[in-house]
């Protein structure tokens, strides 16, 4: 009989949590945590402003700035991404969020707010997004369908942020508490991640010297920034989200400033949206099944620009509402497809083509923060018309499915 030692009980111990959650879960839960974190941060934004007695160019600056200075330290990440040390990244993002999350509920000076989703932003991108990149590796061949179970993950979590912050609101406990409930979780699944084998990258599992060869990464990285076709899908992603993140970080502060709604209704509001967003999201994972992603995402594109058309003209409060739950519905697949597309055209390469992603952050970073100054110039109704440049793109510029313009 085997003496169980402390050192064995540790090794069973951990062989027993590793197998509580598969690494498809895990990574899923990642999302989970993600989009909780983002939802939680979005509906508290109101209260945060007027805690800390921010102006709408502050606001600008929290929702542009971090992703502007991401787009030069993240693609250092996941380009580091493609070796090895995939699996320390993710660690050391998961404890920086951690620590970022600890900050702002601990703070009442706007810089660090600010300083502390600076050095979210690429954590999170190393956290979240290189776990993004290795279910997509896990995957091969079916990148818009394991995008649309993704999102599904995260949709959920959306739903239940608003509506904790909502509850904390009722019950008199302000918008704190839910950031240091963020950073308990965040520091659990880094736990459960530390206990998990990660799977490298094909290149680097036949040529292990490979994965420190700094040259040929960067030459990688150069060939993704010269891909047209990769290009292509990476900006359109950043012009989809206008009327995805971007609309859904100014909604709140929308719906207090404009509307007259309260905190806790625009915490309810929110969570609204984002039921109607995982309907939205679960009905898309057997729509591409049956139908081309392309022809969902330039369908859905033209529909939703008209209802926002609308939505922008309504002076009825009733009417907004169900209008903005109709096109949370309808604005369906564009994340998931475009991202599914960028994935597709450099297949195995899939930290490359998040680190060119984060590149184009400068892009979607500079109109965050161009809005902001736009609604501090001429108010928030006027600044929210601009954001209707994301469907237009999106109707414009996707390409018809078809051999003339598949990807390579």
């Amino acid at each position: 009989m085997v003496k169980q030692t402390p050192r064995n009980k540790y090794i069973l111990l951990a062989k027993i949590l590793r197998g509580v959650i598969p690494l498809t879960y895990l990574l899923l839960l990642i999302e989970f945590f993600d989009e909780l974190n983002y939802g939680i941060g979005n509906a508290a934004l109101p209260a945060i402003r007027a805690d800390l007695g921010l102006s709408y160019v502050q606001i600008g600056l929290l929702l542009g700035l971090p992703g502007i200075i991401n787009a030069v330290i993240e693609p250092v990440l996941m380009l580091l991404g493609d070796t090895r040390y995939r699996k320390q990244i993710i660690l050391a993002g998961g404890i920086v969020i951690a620590l970022s999350l600890v900050a702002i509920a601990t703070t009442q000076s706007f810089p660090v707010v600010l300083l502390a989703m600076v050095i979210g932003y690429p954590a999170s991108g190393a956290f979240v997004s290189l776990s993004q990149a290795t279910l997509m590796d896990l995957n091969p061949g079916r990148e818009p369908q394991m995008m649309a179970r993704w999102t599904v993950s995260g949709s959920v979590a959306n739903l239940v942020g608003p509506l904790i912050l909502a509850v904390g609101f009722a019950l008199g406990f302000g918008w704190r508490w839910a950031f240091y409930a963020m950073a308990v979780l965040c520091v659990i699944l880094v736990g459960f991640t530390w206990l998990k084998q990660f799977p490298i990258n094909l290149d680097t599992e036949s040529s292990p010297q490979s994965s420190i060869q700094v040259k040929k990464l960067l030459a990688g990285f150069l060939d993704a920034m010269r891909n047209p076709n990769l290009m292509r899908w990476l900006i359109l992603l950043q012009f989809s989200d206008l009327l995805l993140d971007v609309l859904t970080g100014y909604l709140p502060l929308y719906f207090t400033d404009v509307t007259g709604m309260s905190v806790a209704q625009a915490s309810l509001m929110m969570s609204v949206l984002m039921l109607a967003g995982l309907v939205s999201n679960i009905m898309l994972i057997p729509m591409l099944e049956k139908f081309q992603g392309r022809n969902v995402v330039r369908i859905s594109a033209c529909m939703t620009g008209l209802l926002y058309v609308a939505w922008l003209v309504t002076p009825w409060l009733w009417a907004k509402i169900g209008l903005i739950i109709l096109i949370r519905l309808v604005s369906l697949g564009w994340y998931e497809v475009l991202q599914g597309e960028a994935f597709a055209t450099i297949p195995g390469r899939s930290g490359t083509v998040m680190a060119t992603n984060s590149i184009m952050g400068l892009l979607g970073g500079g109109i965050s923060f161009f809005i902001g100054w736009i609604a501090a110039q001429a108010g928030l109704p006027a600044a929210m018309w601009l954001l209707l440049a994301g469907p237009i793109c999106l109707v414009l510029f996707v390409p018809k499915p078809g051999p003339a313009v598949s990807v390579s």
